[in-house]
């Protein structure tokens, strides 16, 4: 069955028809209909559509007898006993696995297709500005400096995205104190030890590349890490600095997510610095 997901309350629409417009659930508009498709490809049809747009899931089959019900209850009530004992082992052996591997589609699921064909944002933000396009809405997101840094920077600002299923963008940007010191380097080395020092990172594996820019000193770190042993995740970071300014560029997402890949680097093509 076809579906298209509502962005503001996560409920699946069956896509029966082209006239799908608004979600069953909150009312509001949908991402990406039809119509909005329709003139973008104004020789597609209504099937194609559905492939290119939609989110397909497979309809459910019908349950066959469970294993319980085919032997264990005629055997009676010796069976029954003999169920539980058995369910029991197998809760404390594999729970804490299933439990990690729950994360996998709970935290981080993966980034809606639909993504890719709505409108994205365009938005130039902050006092250093940054103008950055992205598939979602990004607010502020200011949080306390810890005191070595706050003691360097005499202005800081943070952005991220709030509909964050299955991607994290976070914009920071910082202006240093004319005696602190402000160069690639450093703001390289602290972004990678601020992501190790993160609570559930593991086995972090990372590459730099230096921005091919000659009005801003930039590095593009990218790379995978483990998330609560449990999900392996990749990320990008660009790191820019220019001056006592200093500007950081963060997404996440699963490995797993070709989606992701693409809005992540098409995200990154996006930023330019006034």
């Amino acid at each position: 069955m076809n579906y298209l997901q509502c962005q503001p309350c996560g409920h699946y629409n069956v896509l029966r028809s082209e006239f799908l417009t608004f979600c069953e659930q909150c009312g509001k508009k949908l991402p990406y209909t039809f119509a909005d498709w329709k003139q973008k490809y104004p020789e597609g049809d209504f099937h194609t559509y559905q492939q290119e747009v939609s989110i397909y899931i497979e309809d459910e089959t019908p349950a066959k007898p469970n294993w319980m019900q085919q032997y264990l209850w005629p055997a009676g009530r010796r069976g029954i006993m003999l169920a539980i004992v058995l369910v029991c082992a197998l809760v404390a052996v594999a729970g804490t696995y299933f439990g990690k591997q729950a994360v996998l589609g709970w935290v981080y699921p993966k980034v809606a297709k639909s993504w890719l064909y709505t409108s994205w944002e365009t938005v130039t933000i902050g006092r250093q500005a940054i103008e950055i396009s992205t598939p979602v809405h990004m607010g502020v997101n200011d949080k306390a400096l810890n005191p070595d840094l706050a003691n360097m920077v005499e202005y800081a600002k943070s952005y991220r995205n709030r509909d964050d299923a299955g991607m994290q963008i976070t914009v920071d940007m910082f202006s240093y104190r004319e005696t602190a010191s402000n160069n690639l380097d450093d703001a390289a080395t602290m972004t990678t030890r601020t992501m190790q020092t993160e609570p559930g990172v593991s086995d972090m594996q990372i590459e730099s590349h230096p921005l091919p820019q000659t009005n801003i000193q930039g590095v593009m770190q990218e790379g995978t890490y483990l998330f609560k042993n449990a999900v392996r995740l990749s990320f990008y970071n660009l790191v820019m600095v220019r001056g006592q300014n200093r500007w950081l560029v963060s997404i996440r997402y699963r490995a797993d997510d070709t989606n992701g890949q693409e809005i992540a680097k098409r995200v990154f093509n996006s930023v330019k610095v006034k």
